[in-house]
């Protein structure tokens, strides 16, 4: 049988596991490439790797080389090759097109030209031109062009060989088929022993149930498209149908010893859980779609939604495997709440699945380190366009937990008295870290409580980085606490960083009695300008509103939206300081965020408020705000402008001005970037010629290092007043803000 020139393509990362499979099927001098496999093989060759390959995507037979230097050359080279003698002419056709290193033409365009030349030298030679059919066509062709090397290849598989037909429907960030294939090969589920094939499987979150399928379809020896109709190949002019039958019914017999096989096993094998009702219904209706759907009309399949963390472990015999592709940054988002997940994940794991192989697909490797779990093995793999890590654990049956120091014996033991289980870590569960954070939650609320009585305050900061081994504030908001971390230094290990934040989140859960949706964490790095207010997406965290209380007045939150949820806390006493001031008084608030200073400016009487600040988003919440207060009179008005705009283009006088400008700015709607400290001058200069003769300008910013220019006391009466806008609960921090009273010099 003659041997052919064949690419099989893959993702990249799968590369050596498809060199196996091709010579399992006979291919010959397989060379791994970039993304695929180059090899030598026969029609046979061809046939089983189109049924049985569980990691190509396609099959391509080269048949067109040629020096391509200019456009024309590529629509030449075509049209004066004898396509003939593979196809009809007449057949529908369909050109697919990549060009790497070269400037030659556009991917799409270089396709054009292809297609250009078949249908030229079909009109030449039978006077009619195949029609062009992108879904199903009877010949896909494909143009790959690198430097000035043109290759034409015909795609034996038709559809990509990762898209099984069995998925009738998917759930969100599902694993492709193939890459799926591979997560179980790496974990070498395809190598068990005959003593070993009754394994279970596990995919705790199964989503459509991809992993589930792929793993019955390896335990049974099922061919990846036993199913499939139709090949490309079916329609070229060398086909061989009995060929092709005749490997077909090898696969099928296969096929039927290997569910004897498997059948031999107690039942159930497959186990899928998600917490997602829809998901179960699709991975449920996906399966009886598969190669595999007999197994499941014989009970090998139990599906059913559960909680991970909460369910209680499926009831099987002996350890397994367990797989899962879990919740990751570039799928779903950067969750401020992953690391956390990841700890639940890893912790529960060990502690629950003794004995058992794990393998987990994640997007970033920090997030497998977080786990806790130590990876005998790490693979990189693609999922889609998303570069992925591939971590495998094997859970021994007394694993020491190397997360909790020598001497901390007593930190790891349970609590004696059977008692109802909550929502929340015990004391006593918790490793000695999470315990000495525990106890300075405890110091500073009792150090807090008589002021927070005496002022009815509901919303404080309870820790600000107290202890350097633990690096975050915690702020209350009644029923809820926002974790904000501080991002360590690039010294730090990630891994050591990410359990010191799962220690201080139980810790937090645990003094506050707090379950764990409770507990929003929030990643404070360093900020630029307004990024502090950058809207997340709300499609992957939802909303959490909330209206507060503080010093009577009320205010709209929102704790998952934004990186501050809607109140600096810590400006409270300014706050106050204007409320003060305000009756009778025209208000001006610069920069006004969600115009909480404003609602204050009104309940302390003030005769109109005007609030000025570059996003539509945060001049509708100041508006919410006021009518919440029922402060809805036409004496407020709410500008949407840059303030140093229109303080340069506006006009009249104010009688108490608020201006809390970003360190940095480089809103859209300025012409150059703002800095704080640059621009100061001329920004309070701006302010003060807005300000009336004997008024007063309220002048804060959180810059550190912020220095006061000695030249604007020449006309300015200049008096900083930062202690005493600082409460109790921000005495730690006491650098949180920095504040001045401002007024003309008389």
């Amino acid at each position: 049988m003659s041997e052919h020139r064949l690419f099989a393509t893959c993702p990249v990362y799968l590369e050596e596991l498809l060199k196996e499979e091709v010579l399992t099927f006979g291919g010959k001098e397989p060379k791994v490439v970039h993304g695929g496999v180059e090899f030598q093989g026969s029609l046979e060759s061809a046939y089983s790797i189109c049924l049985w390959s569980r990691t190509a995507n396609r099959l391509l037979l080269p048949v067109l080389d040629f020096e391509a230097i200019a456009p024309e050359d590529i629509k030449k080279a075509v049209e004066e090759f004898a396509w003939e003698d593979f196809f009809n002419l007449t057949s529908s056709i369909a050109v697919t097109s990549t060009i790497s290193k070269s400037k030659i033409c556009t991917p799409d365009y270089s396709a054009l030209l292809v297609k250009d030349g078949i249908v030229d030298r079909a009109r030449n030679l039978t006077g009619t031109r195949p029609a062009v059919d992108t879904k199903n066509p009877d010949a896909r062709l494909h143009l790959h062009i690198r430097l000035k090397q043109a290759s034409v290849s015909i795609d034996l598989s038709g559809e990509p060989l990762h898209r099984r037909g069995y998925r009738l429907s998917a759930a969100k960030a599902a694993v492709r088929e193939n890459t799926a294939a591979a997560v179980l090969m790496r974990a070498g589920w395809n190598t068990f022993t005959a003593e070993e094939s009754c394994r279970p499987f596990l995919d705790p979150m199964c989503g459509s149930g991809t992993l589930l399928i792929e793993a019955a379809m390896i335990a049974a020896d099922m061919a990846p498209a036993i199913d499939r109709k139709y090949f490309g190949f079916m329609k070229l002019k060398n086909f061989q149908a009995p060929l092709w039958e005749k490997i077909k019914a090898a696969a099928q017999k296969r096929r039927a010893e290997g569910l004897e096989f498997v059948r031999k096993c107690s039942t159930p094998l497959f186990y899928g859980r998600d917490s997602e009702g829809f998901a179960v219904r699709t991975a449920i209706n996906n399966i009886k779609a598969s190669p595999a759907a007999d197994l499941w009309n014989d009970g090998y399949f139990d599906i059913s939604k559960a909680d991970f963390f909460k369910d209680d472990k499926p009831v099987i015999l002996h350890p397994g495997l367990l797989a899962v592709n879990p919740p990751y940054g570039e799928r779903l988002g950067k969750d401020q709440n992953m690391l956390m997940f990841y700890g639940r994940l890893g912790e529960h794991i060990k502690n629950s699945f003794p004995g058992w192989n794990i393998s987990i697909l994640t997007g970033d490797r920090q997030l497998s380190e977080a786990t806790g779990l130590k990876a005998d093995k790490i693979n990189t793999v693609y999922n889609g366009g998303i570069r992925c890590s591939l971590s495998h654990f094997r859970i021994y049956e007394k694993q020491e937990d190397t997360q909790i120091a020598d001497g901390a014996e007593s930190a790891s033991k349970k609590p004696e008295n059977n008692t109802k289980k909550t929502a929340w870590p015990s004391f006593e569960e918790l490793s000695p870290g999470a315990q000495m954070l525990y106890n300075r939650l405890k110091k500073n609320s009792k150090n807090l409580k008589k002021w927070l009585k005496n002022t009815g305050l509901e919303c404080y900061r309870l820790y600000d980085a107290d202890m350097p081994e633990y690096s975050v504030a915690v702020d209350i908001y009644p029923p809820n606490a926002v974790v904000q971390e501080y991002a360590p230094p690039k010294t730090i290990d990630p891994v050591a960083a990410a359990g010191r934040l799962r220690e201080a989140l139980s810790a937090v859960s645990a003094y506050l009695e707090l379950p764990e949706k409770s507990v929003i964490l929030k990643q404070r790095k360093r900020q630029k300008g307004s990024s502090q207010y950058t809207k997340k997406d709300e499609n992957r965290y939802g909303s959490q509103k909330l209206i507060i209380k503080e010093h009577g007045l009320k205010f709209l939150i929102d704790l998952n939206n934004y990186l501050d949820t809607g109140i600096f806390l810590d400006s409270r006493p300014l706050r106050m300081r204007i409320r003060e001031l305000a009756d009778g008084k025209t208000f001006l608030n610069l920069f006004c965020y969600t115009g909480t200073a404003s609602v204050y400016a009104a309940a302390g009487g003030a005769y109109a408020t005007t609030s000025v600040d570059t996003s539509r988003t945060y001049l509708d919440w100041a508006e919410e705000n006021m009518k919440l207060n029922k402060f809805d009179s036409g004496n407020h008005s709410f500008v949407r402008e840059d303030c140093m705009k229109w303080l340069e283009s506006s006009i009249g006088e104010y009688d108490l001005i608020f201006l809390d400008p970003p360190t940095f700015s480089n809103s859209k709607d300025r012409d150059d970037i703002f800095d704080i400290q640059r621009d100061h001058v001329n920004l309070i200069r701006l302010t003060a010629s807005r300000l009336s003769s004997d008024g007063t300008l309220i002048f804060c910013n959180n810059y550190r290092k912020f220095q006061m220019d000695e030249e604007l006391s020449s006309d300015l009466d200049i008096k900083e007043i930062s202690e005493q806008t600082i409460d109790p609960d921000f005495k730690r921090n006491y650098r949180i803000h920095r504040s001045w009273k401002i007024k003309h010099r008389k």
